[in-house]
């Protein structure tokens, strides 16, 4: 069962006063339906610069159609759709991806699914009155991970590309975040676990009379976190998504 608190009243206002108009619209016309999760709480709270704004939602069509009512009203937008997220790319502005790889309608499974503690938050708005309140969850360890800027793996029960973990490892840090060796144990755990799953399906497809797999260690790590490079551009605008997209379809 996930441990979790709600976010400082304080935090939740500081959080929403620094989103989009548009976004705080669209979040106070499907009240829990459609929440704010992850990177931009986290930043926002930790003083840093947030990369995106990560939206999710109870369905894909529902985010679709959020997405391109969203590129409708701002000028000069472009949208971008992987196996993971759609993301509303506008000059000069936060990018924002609607998650489509994982759709929820509780918040408190939507935080739960985050990889690190440190991202665990979600907020959404609890109707569509003017005066309707502005709701959180968080785990238990965010306040004070965050404070230690530290790295603390959830081992999130979900699918996903096995390397997506690793290169926010590597991301994090680069910011000043420092990482256990029990939590990036179990990141490299969830790698490894793939790099094994890749042997077996190789030796399963027609090359069992070699009895050593021609790819090397090193080679399958490489392509697994090739799938997940998390930088992308696209038609001139660069994409930083932290939700382990695809090259695009």
């Amino acid at each position: 069962m996930f441990n979790h608190q709600e976010l400082t009243p304080n935090d939740v206002r500081y959080v929403v006063e620094r989103l989009p108009r548009d976004i705080r619209k669209i979040l106070s016309k499907y009240p829990r339906l459609v929440m704010l999760g992850g990177g931009f709480i986290r930043a926002s709270i930790a003083g840093e610069v947030p990369s995106d704004i990560d939206i999710f939602g109870d369905s894909k069509e529902r985010l679709k159609l959020i997405a391109q009512d969203l590129v409708n009203e701002r000028p000069g937008s472009k949208m971008h759709e992987s196996k993971n997220a759609i993301t509303v790319i506008t000059p000069n502005r936060l990018p924002v991806q609607f998650i489509t790889r994982w759709t929820f309608t509780d918040p408190n499974a939507c935080c739960a699914s985050f990889d690190f503690t440190v991202c665990q938050a979600v907020i959404w708005r609890a109707g569509t009155q003017n005066n309707a309140s502005w709701c959180s969850t968080a785990s238990k360890s965010f306040y004070v991970d965050l404070a230690g800027r530290r790295l603390v793996y959830t081992n999130p029960v979900r699918d996903e590309e096995a390397g997506g973990s690793m290169l926010r490892v590597i991301k994090y840090v680069k910011r000043g975040y420092s990482i256990q060796v029990t939590s990036l144990g179990d990141v490299i755990a969830r790698l490894l676990g793939a790099v094994r799953d890749a042997r077996e399906n190789e030796m399963a497809s027609g090359e069992a009379e070699h009895p050593v797999p021609h790819l090397s260690t090193g080679k399958i790590i490489a392509g697994l976190l090739r799938e997940v490079d998390p930088l992308l551009v696209i038609d001139g605008f660069d994409i930083v998504d932290d939700h382990e997209t695809d090259e695009p379809q």
